[in-house]
């Protein structure tokens, strides 16, 4: 996984929208989940997501 140093500028409606976004394109082909796909693929939206829960 990527280390990012920097706090993304992303707001949490924004990260949201994103995440609903990337579910629909989402293909369930590997036995990888969502969310494990999600943190390696968009770490910044994913560091939002998991602050706010």
């Amino acid at each position: 996984m990527k280390r990012v140093s920097k706090k993304p500028k992303i707001s949490l409606q924004e990260a949201e929208k994103h995440y609903q976004s990337s579910r629909e394109n989402y293909q369930v082909d590997s036995g990888e989940s969502l969310l494990a796909y999600y943190r390696d693929k968009h770490p910044n939206y994913y560091r939002v997501l998991s602050e706010n829960v």
